[in-house]
Order: structure tokens, then sequence, then C-alpha cells
């Protein structure tokens, strides 16, 4: 088979074959969500996009085509060895029935969205205030969403993205409502700032904002910027637009290999324009901005 060939071997058929059987579908494309064949995770967190043929892990931020699966899989084997189990696994799938798309209805199983309204609850405020934001950081960058999956309803956080959907966080549940995408935050709505500030997640935006709103001026910048939120590491690439209309973009992603990985994507296509600052100062020290914020807290 040809690369292409097995680039489009469907991952959700791969999956079905490992034993792997979707917990829902959510979002306006048809995506299914599994627990991870990656990892142990009590809550499904792994997205298929089944129009694109691209997966994500959210727990470990890992993402790509079947290709990159196949690697991930077999324990990151080398390009070689995963093409020529591709090839293997792609026999039983020709075997198999192929998957009914249709049949797996969202209406009774999937994640639907019942409610949004301004972000009050005390036990998501309480949530938030153990990361170290503040109530009124909280209340004007996020919403409180109202969801049911298989018929039971639930309640998070909900930070919105550029395309409508909303990254979900609550104590015990971190996925995502409708289709993933990065979300792009101007201070203004009469015109851009020339530089930006980049995080990986809105966890790391809002305690940006608390640093900035604190005082603490040790990691933050001297003058106000626009903010882009990538909510994933998989989505650099995809990010890297709404990034070049920027003179300047300082990136605060974790500092762990999937950041810096991140941070090399968009730097292929921005070289000279970025700014590493995920460990300037005492941020050095710390796994991400929040971790930076919560350690400052206690010490406090």
């Amino acid at each position: 088979m040809s690369i292409e060939e097995l680039r489009r071997i469907p991952i959700v058929e791969l999956l079905a074959l490992l034993g792997y059987e979707p917990a829902y579908r959510t979002g306006g494309e048809k995506q299914w969500v599994y627990h991870s064949p990656l990892r142990n995770d009590n809550t499904p967190s792994f997205f298929v996009t089944i129009s694109k043929n691209l997966w994500l892990d959210f727990g470990s931020s890992e993402g790509g085509n079947v290709i990159d699966l196949a690697i991930a899989i077999n324990g990151g084997c080398s390009f070689h060895e995963a093409v020529c189990w591709l090839e293997e696994q792609n026999r039983g799938i020709r075997e198999r029935p192929p998957i009914d798309y249709s049949s797996f209805d969202n209406s009774d199983s999937g994640m639907s969205i019942v409610k949004t309204l301004p972000l009050r609850h005390p036990t998501l405020l309480n949530y938030l205030s153990s990361r170290g934001i503040p109530r009124e950081i909280a209340v004007k960058y996020c919403r409180e969403i109202h969801y049911s999956i298989r018929g039971r309803e639930y309640y998070s956080v909900g930070f919105p993205n550029i395309v409508g959907g909303y990254e979900l966080r609550n104590p015990f549940f971190k996925g995502c409502h409708g289709e993933k995408a990065p979300s792009v935050i101007p201070l203004s709505k009469s015109g851009r700032t020339q530089c930006v500030c980049v995080f990986e997640g809105f966890m790391d935006f809002l305690s940006y904002q608390t640093l900035v709103q604190s005082g603490i001026r040790d990691v933050v910048q001297p003058f106000p910027c626009d903010s882009i939120v990538l909510n994933s590491t998989a989505l650099a690439r995809k990010t890297v637009p709404f990034i070049d209309v920027y003179r300047r973009a300082f990136c605060y992603l974790d500092n762990d290999d999937a950041g810096q990985k991140a941070f090399a994507k968009m730097d292929e296509s921005l070289s000279g324009k970025l700014v590493d600052c995920s460990s300037i100062g005492s941020l050095a020290f710390h796994k991400d901005l929040n971790d930076f914020l919560q350690a400052g807290k206690s010490s406090r």
C-alpha cells in the first residue's frame, strides 16, 4: 500500500478492530469520543474527527493521522514499523463489515448543550478559586455550560473558541463541545494590539490575567496584549494564521516536551516572530502558568 492509501484507513475502523468502541459523539462534524487507547482514563477524552480522519488525545495532548496513531499505539515505534503494522491491520479491517456511521445517533448517546449561563455556580467558582483564579476574572471570560450525556445532565466552566465550541472543565471532567479550535481574545473591539500572548490552555490564559491584575510582573509583559489560546498543542499549526497578523508573539506554552514541540511547529512558519516565555524568570521552575500562580499564592 502507498502512504496515501494508509493515511486513508479510517481511524474508527482501526479502533473497532482493536476492540475500542465510542463512548459518545459530539460536534457539528462527525466526532466520536473514546476512552484513550494510549493510556488509562476514567473519562472519555480521545477524540476522532471522522470527516478529517484525525485523532486528538486531550489527556496527553497527542494527535495526528492514522500513521501517527499507529506509532503511538506501538510505543513510539519507527515510521517503517508503523507502516508495516498498519498494512497488517488493514487486512483485518477489510474482513470486517464496515461501520454504519448513521447507526450511532448523537440524539440519545452524545453530548448536547442544555443551556449556557453567566458563570455563577458556587461549585465551579470554587473550583477556579482552587486553581488561583478570582471570581472577577472567571466571570469575565468564562460561561457556565449545562450539557447532557446519555440522558444525564452535567455542568462545567465553558471557554469559547472561534468556531462556537467550548472547552469544558469542572473538578472531574476535561473535554470540549463542538469542533476543537483555538480561542482569540482581543483587548478591544476597535483593533488589534501590536503583540499577542499565546497560551496552551485557557487555565493558563486566566492565570496570566490574574497575574496582571495582581500586579505580579515577574513573568507578564509590560504592555497590554491580545491573547490566543491553542486549546491543544495539536492545533499549533492551525493557529499560525491568527498569530501571523501580529508583530510579535509571546508564547507561554507548558514547560514540557509537548509544549516545546508545539512552539517548534509554529516557529517553522513564524521564525523570528515568536518569543519563548515558558522558562523566563521563576516560571522556569514550574510546569505552566497556573502552576506558577498556585505556587505563588501558597507562598504569599
